[in-house]
């Protein structure tokens, strides 16, 4: 059931990338709220993630690797960006998608393994 999840994990990303692509169209475009937008764009991948981990600490057989607490704490450090930038305290968009690069990038290394 996990490596099913984990398949589900890169669409997720794909569609998060599809849709931060469009808030930057709407950015362009001088849309009012565009910020929001892009902040409510990353509910699915924080959602997922956050559904992955309930599912993943329920089962205590299965152990965390490294390359799994690694993507705990971008998914930690996306979850507070996120949060703070919809509070309107903190913004860094860029951030955002750095991070959400770095999760990408250890999905495909751990699915190489």
């Amino acid at each position: 059931m996990l490596e099913l999840l984990k398949r589900k994990e890169i669409y997720i990303i794909y569609f998060t990338a599809a849709v931060i692509i469009l808030s930057g169209f709407l950015r362009l475009t001088g849309f009012k709220y565009s910020n929001y937008f892009f902040n409510f764009a990353l509910l699915p991948y924080i959602i997922t993630r956050g559904l992955y981990y309930v599912i993943v600490w329920r089962k205590n057989s299965e152990k965390l690797n490294a390359n799994e607490k690694n993507r705990i704490y971008v998914y930690i450090a996306v979850f507070i960006t996120v949060l703070l930038s919809i509070l309107e305290l903190f913004s860094a968009d860029f951030f955002v998608i750095f991070l959400i690069m770095v999760d990408f990038l250890l999905l495909q290394n751990d699915e190489k393994k």
